[in-house]
């Protein structure tokens, strides 16, 4: 019954280590994108509400609010590694893609996933961290009629900075991305945009779970 009784011992040490190196956190940022190479259908000489003229491509910036929630569970030296899911919409009063203007001209709402590695430095109020993310984008940026939309594979790599404000909370000073969308199935426009990002926000730990 030794063996068993060391066993055991085994792995509570096991996961203890796992539960001490895991930390847990949800985040809400704001955060604008930048989508690019977009063609204009608007019909000369009417431009697009971008200002883009009728034939060229242009750029759109929707912005709007971001959530998500991550999960670091491995150190490896200052490194901590883990996994992340956010979920978010941005909407744009402008249209690179078609002549309207309105709130909803440009709209996208997308679902991402990936992995993240967070580095630890010898300022314990500062975190930076990397992480590449990909998903589904559902977007009318491309469209010739305002009231269609696509479906985008999504994916981008995003690099920010956290800083600590209290054993629980921390300011997401900044995270900047660059990636791509790449249209699924069908559709008029570009198959193809060009995607950047700048966001902030907060972000909130919670206990690890045993």
């Amino acid at each position: 019954m030794n063996w068993c009784k060391s066993f055991v011992v085994v792995l509570l040490g096991l996961g203890g280590a796992v539960a001490a190196q895991a930390q847990l956190g949800i985040y809400g940022s704001y955060a604008g994108d930048k989508l690019s190479g977009i063609q204009c259908f608007s019909p000369s000489p009417v431009a697009c509400s971008n200002n883009t003229a009728s034939g060229a491509t242009g750029s759109v910036n929707p912005s709007g609010f971001w959530g998500g929630a991550y999960f670091d569970f491995k150190n490896l030296g200052p490194v901590r590694l883990g996994l992340d899911a956010r979920g978010g919409e941005g909407h744009a009063n402008r249209s690179a893609s078609t002549s309207v203007g309105d709130k909803n001209a440009t709209e996208e709402y997308s679902a991402m996933g990936g992995v993240r590695a967070s580095i630890k430095t010898k300022y314990n109020w500062l975190k930076p961290y990397a992480q590449i993310d990909a998903g589904w984008t559902r977007s009318n940026a491309t469209e010739s009629v305002h009231i269609n939309f696509d479906n985008f594979l999504r994916y981008e790599l995003f690099a920010g900075a956290d800083l600590r404000l209290s054993s629980f909370l921390e300011l997401r000073a900044v995270e900047l991305g660059i990636g791509n969308m790449n249209r699924i199935g069908n559709g008029t426009g570009t198959s193809s945009v060009g995607l950047k990002s700048i966001g902030a926000g907060i972000v909130l730990h919670l206990p690890t779970p045993p």
